[in-house]
């Protein structure tokens, strides 16, 4: 979720040796995503089967391709207290373009003043592992902060869900109730009061790697604040890596990684691919207008700078672009992405300002080039 602005510290960032990088095996000068087709209308939109009782529609998730069929995992916004009553849901499609609603993994407890981290679920993350196995959904659960005058100001700590159902075709779940994040509760100096708002994890050989998000927002906001002088900053949203020898376990942050700086200001519920084994690609919210964030690496731990996915002649549907859910590998360097979007229409003022009108499901095509 995304919060507005204040003031913000950075303290000094200890450091570890406990990650370094390793050695590629093939040497990138560049790499870039490139628009194919923008698919004209949402995939997913108000009025669609299944979204009748959604109010302000979809963010966050992620979204894969199995056995031929597209399986979008993503956070529905359903009713107010907006981004507090929500829910993860899964939708299923033939081809890519049509989805039908396929069920829930977890949903709010509708206690706005929970301390258990189970108000507010967010961010659907599945993955896949091959020891276990089966896919997993890492998610946020959030609370609200203790004594928070705003009911979206909240902190998280990382949920983890399992399918009952083993191998690939476990992918619809059902999911059951695994464990939190079993990592440090303190966290380093760059990490902000809201704990944990997103996570990923990705396998680099035999070793799990994960990026985690947290923000600066303090325990009040003004949800209807403006930016500010240019003597006051911007609420920052960073991620950093931590690993963790399985999926599981005990996981340990890149302390002298982190945080990692592919954008200065804001980064969000990344999303990685590998590509090969000396190429990952990672997609995330950079908090942009017409444009998707995204990264590239060598080795899956030290990671470019942003790059920008530009979408010229945006409809207006696609008013702010909201979360890329990954890349789902097509074949021949192309690639489909699923994204949300809000429309920017909130004739009522619905606060907050920052998820502003309905969410919709996007679809792009993109092209992968290298040299």
């Amino acid at each position: 979720m995304r919060l507005l602005y204040v003031l913000f510290f950075i303290g000094g960032i200890s450091l570890s040796m406990s990650c370094t990088s390793k050695k590629s095996l093939k040497s990138y000068s560049d790499v870039s995503l490139e628009v194919v087709n923008l698919h004209p209308e949402p995939v997913i939109k108000a009025g669609d089967p299944g979204t009748d009782d959604i109010k302000f529609g979809f963010e966050g998730g992620t979204a894969h391709k199995v056995n031929g069929r597209y399986y979008i995992f993503s956070t529905e916004v359903f009713d107010e207290p907006k981004t507090a009553a929500v829910r993860l849901a899964i939708w299923e499609s033939a081809d890519g373009i049509k989805f039908e609603k396929q069920g829930v993994i977890a949903e709010t407890n509708f206690d706005w003043n929970d301390s258990t981290y189970h108000m507010s679920p967010w961010s659907p993350m599945v993955v896949f592992d091959d020891s276990l196995n089966r896919w997993s959904v890492f998610f946020v659960g959030y609370r609200r902060k203790p004594n928070a005058t705003d009911i979206w100001n909240m902190s998280g700590r990382i949920h983890r869900y399992d399918s009952k159902i083993p191998g690939v075709e476990g992918i619809k779940g059902p999911f059951i109730e695994g464990d939190w994040l079993n990592i440090d509760k303190i966290g380093d100096s760059w990490e902000g009061p809201a704990e944990f708002v997103s996570f990923f994890p990705y396998k680099v050989g035999k070793t799990w790697y994960g990026f985690y998000g947290s923000n600066s927002a303090p325990s009040y906001i003004n949800p209807q604040s403006k930016p500010q002088s240019e003597n006051e900053a911007k609420i920052l949203f960073y991620v950093g890596l931590a690993k963790s020898s399985s999926l599981t376990g005990k996981w340990e942050r890149c302390t002298k990684l982190n945080p990692v700086f592919m954008d200065p200001e804001f980064i969000e519920n990344p999303v990685v691919t590998k590509v090969s084994d000396s190429l990952y690609l990672v997609v995330y919210d950079g908090a942009n207008k017409n444009a998707i964030s995204y990264s590239w690496s060598k080795d899956g731990i030290q990671w470019q700078k942003e790059k920008l996915i530009q979408l010229p002649d945006a409809p207006k549907w696609l008013n702010s672009m909201r979360t890329p859910l990954g890349l789902i590998s097509e074949g021949n360097n192309e690639y489909t992405l699923y994204f949300t979007a809000f429309n920017g229409v909130n004739p009522k003022k619905v606060l907050p300002f920052w998820h502003d009108g309905f969410g919709n499901v996007g679809l792009v095509k993109l092209k992968l080039k290298s040299n």
